[in-house]
């Protein structure tokens, strides 16, 4: 492995990759290294990214949108063209919701094969040990980088060792694949019997659905609440993958020495949904051009900051409050079904999708 390069990325998920095609785009040396074997698996993932045009209306102030996405066709798996969220009683709310899903492992793999055919260098099953200023430890060895990008996930270990503070909480989610055909509707699953503080999902695919929960009152360990759901809905679920979502909000610093920090390990998800592939993208695009720009052209570091805040830090900042908001309803069933009836169809939406009401919304539906 190289010894020495101007941008080391660490983990090759959609933040790191996405970084790792703009600095070598801009004519950055960069590696991009990832501790698993292969890029993408194991998927712990709802694997649904919204249109463009819903992200364009959530996140107004984002810059290159039309860069980012849409994603290659062929990775697209279902289109979805609306969302169903059920109460704890039953009750059913529609609201257009319009995007995709994709395989994670294989959109993954796509976004580190466009960093590679920008210049980068990938080394897989490379696990980072440490750093001191420069000086980057590997499981491969020793490499000099002049900056680094955290992009490990929500424990980054890159992030710590530049002494920035850690997701202060993360919610645990589990995963699985099941087999039919689900239509091209996503549904979400409220209450407390189901998912504590959270929800389940049905997403469906070519042939199968990606189905899951996240949760936020720790009790019922995920996996036994992800059986009881499926048992509930007559499903039988395989490749069950557990993994945690931070949903505190973005952490205060993501700058720090010659490091960023980026995706999940900045906290860059929407707290309201746990959705986090756009935001990451997003900010691994500025990541990886702020580094270009520190680097050939003398430009402060800090100026990445003050960047992805500008794009969409209301935003995130507005998913959070919302959700701390929130949980007080989501940990009470009666309170829950109560919200759900006053908010009505879009109401749910605002929330779910933007984090946040609207001013004024339509009577319940």
């Amino acid at each position: 492995m190289q010894d020495r390069c101007d941008l080391l990325v660490v983990g090759a998920g959609p933040a790191g990759s996405t970084a790792a095609r703009y600095a070598a785009e801009a004519g950055l040396d960069v590696l991009l290294i990832d501790r698993k074997e292969e890029i993408g698996i194991p998927v712990c993932c709802g694997e649904f990214n919204a249109s463009p045009a819903v992200l364009a209306k959530a996140l107004p102030n984002a810059p290159g949108l039309d860069e980012l996405f849409p994603v290659d066709p062929g990775l697209i798996r279902q289109e979805i063209r609306g969302a169903v969220a059920v109460s704890p009683r039953g009750r059913e709310y529609e609201f257009d919701l319009f995007g995709y899903t994709v395989d994670r492992d294989a959109f993954d793999r796509h976004l580190a094969d466009a960093a590679v055919r920008a210049g980068a260098v990938l080394r897989s099953d490379t696990a980072f040990f440490g750093r001191e200023g420069r000086q980057v430890t590997t499981s491969r060895g020793e490499v000099e980088a002049r900056v680094v990008i955290a992009a490990d996930g929500p424990l980054s270990h890159v992030c710590r060792s530049a002494g920035m503070e850690q997701n202060a909480a993360l919610a645990p989610a589990i995963t699985c694949r099941v087999d039919g055909e689900f239509g091209d509707r996503i549904r979400l699953y409220f209450g407390n019997k189901i998912a504590p503080g959270g929800y389940a999902w049905i997403f469906p695919k070519l042939g199968c659905a990606n189905v899951g929960l996240g949760v936020q009152k720790r009790g019922t360990p995920v996996p036994v609440l992800l059986r009881t759901f499926l048992a509930r809905m007559g499903f039988a679920g395989r490749d069950v993958m557990a993994g945690f979502v931070p949903v505190s909000g973005p952490i205060q610093v993501t700058v720090r020495e010659n490091v960023l920090a980026v995706g999940d390990a900045a906290g860059h998800v929407v707290a309201s949904n746990g959705g986090g592939i756009a935001t990451a993208m997003i900010c691994g695009r500025l990541a990886g051009l702020a580094a270009a720009r520190h680097l050939l052209r003398g430009e402060p570091l800090v100026a990445y900051e003050r960047e992805w805040r500008s794009a969409i830090g209301q935003e995130l900042l507005a998913a959070a409050r919302t959700k701390r908001m929130a949980d007080p309803v989501l940990g009470s069933d009666f309170l829950l079904e109560r919200t759900m009836s006053l908010l009505g169809g879009r109401g749910i939406a605002d929330v779910v999708i933007r984090g946040g009401l609207r001013k004024a919304h339509a009577p319940r539906e």
